[in-house]
């Protein structure tokens, strides 16, 4: 955070410290922005300005001229456009510019910055925005991609495990019953971590994930087509993968990211609090209905600890999510 001042007018800038490119561009879908002007008129006359901000080799400019109105506080937030194939493949230091002057061209701030660039395959779960921390664990949404090269093969596949070979999402009908629905719905999720388990062939690598509330914490997570390409996953990996096949079959799945895990939850009837879990993790290694029993001890474990409520875990429902605007990765 910074401020200037000139000829009466004052400006308090803050800026996040780090793209996260897999999710930039989106972040104007939550009314989010990467760096926000407050500029302050404590005069009696209106004041015309320009801010303009880029990041240094990875942008474009983005410039707004505003007229500021006597005795008024006016915020402009903008978030720079990102230059095609300028995205890194690892972390890489670059430079915020901004700069504030009046129409005439007298600049009122003009600072350059350090901030990170991170490349598409890398998570931060939080960033510095100024002096505070931005929670971005919403923005795992993004890798969970229904249409991704492989789903719709993996999810093909999968019906040839299920009892009616049919892939139907929640079309159980009005009459079923909650046991009813419960058997609906399992034989689906069965036949995908069935189809997983004989042709793909998933193996588990057993890492866990870096989330915290710290942007020191990078984590590289592999795209769903890239986990069933290689025929391995870590947790976030799974789970990831596990929601897009739920995804794109319009169940509503959950991921669930806890302190040093990550596994995936589905509601069994839709838009109720009726739900199963998979630990994703045993897929290939247990039955199938072993991996449901461990993931519900699991999500009540951290309901009866009080990690939801805290907001050290997260119940992440891909469906409010992408009411939101947080979309697949493209």
């Amino acid at each position: 955070m910074s401020t200037g001042s000139g000829g009466g007018l004052d400006v308090e800038v803050t800026t996040m410290d780090t793209v996260l490119t897999s999710t930039y561009l989106q972040m104007a879908n939550l009314d989010v922005t990467f760096i926000d002007f407050e500029l302050t008129n404590p005069t009696d006359n209106p004041v015309t300005v320009v801010v303009e901000s880029e990041i240094l080799g990875y942008t474009e400019k983005s410039i707004n001229t505003v007229v500021v109105p006597a005795r008024i506080n006016s915020t402009v937030g903008q978030t720079p456009p990102l230059r095609p194939g300028a995205v890194p493949r690892e972390m890489t230091p670059a430079a915020l510019h901004y700069r504030v002057a009046y129409a005439n061209g007298n600049v009122i701030d003009e600072q350059t910055v350090p901030v990170k660039v991170y490349a598409r395959d890398t998570m931060i779960w939080a960033v510095y925005d100024g002096d505070e921390l931005y929670d971005m664990t919403p923005f795992i949404a993004a890798w969970v991609t229904p249409h991704a090269e492989g789903i719709d093969t993996l999810i093909r596949r999968a019906a040839d495990y299920h009892p009616d070979r049919s892939m139907s999402g929640y079309q159980c009908g009005s009459t079923c019953t909650e046991d009813d629905w419960e058997g609906y719905t399992n034989a689906q999720v069965e036949a995908i971590y069935t189809a997983l388990k004989n042709d793909y062939q998933i193996t588990y690598i057993n890492s866990g994930i870096a989330y915290g509330k710290s942007s020191e914490n990078p984590q590289r997570i592999r795209l769903p087509a890239e986990s069933l390409a290689s025929g391995s996953a870590n947790c976030i990996d799974g789970a990831v993968l596990y929601a897009a096949a739920l995804e794109s079959i319009e169940l509503n799945p959950h991921l669930i990211i806890t302190s040093d895990h990550a596994f995936v939850c589905y509601e069994v009837v839709p838009g109720t609090d009726t739900i199963a879990c998979l630990e994703t993790t045993m897929t290939g290694s247990a039955p199938f209905s072993d991996a449901i029993a461990a993931g519900l001890q699991e999500y009540n474990e951290e309901i009866a600890n009080g990690n939801f409520a805290s907001g050290e875990s997260k119940d992440l429902s891909i469906a409010s999510l992408r009411e939101e605007g947080i979309l697949p990765m493209h």
